[in-house]
């Protein structure tokens, strides 16, 4: 049983290669050691919890340029918890009476562009009715504009589901009527630019995945913004009695992203880049001469979620030796396993999820398929 995976093992829980996406359901990022060492030294001390929550707020918000920070136990608490905040603010009383809004403004207008109606549930639990507009394809700044009203008390904006160049516009017409906007950036990391310009461009509160683009635990997500809402947010959490209180974050989460934060910042994202495109030749150059094969590369900010991460795609005829579908259940099912996205007709790999060297055994693998071997 070998020491990295010895847990799994034990439990027969296989392990792969994720070429496929960071997603909450294969265990989002993983984490680099410094960030796991961080976890491991605050889970060996009892502290004040607030306190901490306190601190590690103080410095995000020092590194990133917003007014205050939070974490929370992920972007979809994060949202919930964002929407709790435009319900009460940081009256305590009224924090205790939620889902009870009572006669106050409680609507949340919100496209339907994102497909994650979890999101939609959060708004509704925390007290809030939803007031859907656009379709499942695109809203316009004027479908927000016709739908704000006196109930009216947050509007939402998915970043990278909507244009990055509306989000300015939707703001100003929320502001025009005194509501705060929301924003789901929770996939939108990197560009690092939007941990520091989506606040400037006029979100009131901005939240993030902890566990994907961050590389920080999955267990928890960062909201940025302004610093009465950030406040109503804390107090709408736990440790707090409030309906926040089961999404708990606890003092190994806290540590694990504050250094994942510190990290990301200090990151030469150029660099980054540049070996994510590097790996994604890598894997191309294995079909290089095989009949009926294509390789297809997708540079960074080519698509919009998740917004800097190369792909490429290997796309099969009828004159290849083999299926798409045949040769991708063939990485699966090798060892190591190898997850990709399948389709009739291609294989996409993203690279931005890769460990060092994990390029080179896709790339031995695939020249194994199809080869036939």
């Amino acid at each position: 049983m070998s020491d990295k995976a010895a847990i799994y093992e034990q439990l027969d829980i296989p392990t792969y290669i994720n070429a496929y996406a960071c997603m909450t359901t294969m265990g989002g990022s993983i984490m680099p050691e410094p960030v796991v060492q961080a976890m491991v030294q605050a889970s060996r001390h009892h502290i004040p919890l607030e306190d901490l929550h306190d601190r590690v707020g103080e410095r995000i918000a020092e590194l990133t340029g917003a007014e205050a920070a939070a974490v929370s136990t992920g972007a979809a608490s994060g949202l919930l918890l964002a929407g709790a905040a435009c319900l009460t603010g940081t009256d305590k009383e009224l924090i205790q009476q939620l889902p009870d809004t009572g006669d106050r403004p409680n609507e949340f207008v919100i496209s339907l562009v994102d497909p994650h109606y979890y999101v939609h549930q959060g708004f509704e639990v925390a007290g809030g009715r939803l007031v859907e507009v656009g379709t499942r394809q695109q809203v316009s700044p004027a479908d927000y504009a016709a739908a704000i009203g006196e109930r009216t008390a947050a509007a939402v904006y998915f970043l990278g589901r909507q244009p990055d160049d509306e989000l300015a516009e939707v703001a100003d017409i929320a502001h025009a009527a005194s509501v705060p906007l929301i924003v789901d950036a929770a996939d939108q990391l990197p560009p690092r630019s939007n941990l520091t310009e989506v606040t400037r461009r006029g979100a009131d509160l901005v939240v993030f995945s902890g566990g994907k683009g961050l590389c920080g635990p999955q267990a928890s997500g960062l909201i940025l913004g302004r610093k009465d809402l950030v406040e109503a947010c804390r107090l709408n959490a736990s440790p707090h009695s409030a309906l926040g209180r089961g999404m708990k974050v606890g003092k190994e989460e806290l540590a694990g992203l504050l250094v994942a934060v510190e990290m990301f910042m200090a990151r030469d994202e150029e660099e980054l880049l540049a070996e994510w495109e590097r790996r994604c030749h890598v894997i191309g150059a294995a079909a290089e001469g095989v009949d009926g094969v294509e390789t297809k590369y997708y540079p960074p900010f080519s698509e919009r979620i998740p917004p800097a991460a190369p792909h490429m795609e290997l796309h099969f005829s009828d004159a290849a030796p083999l299926s798409a579908r045949e040769a991708n259940e063939a990485l699966e099912k090798g060892q190591p396993g190898i997850l990709a996205i399948g389709r009739d007709a291609h294989i996409r790999f993203a690279t931005h999820t890769l460990l060092e060297g994990e390029a080179e055994t896709i790339a031995t693998r695939l020249r194994e398929i199809l080869a036939g071997s």
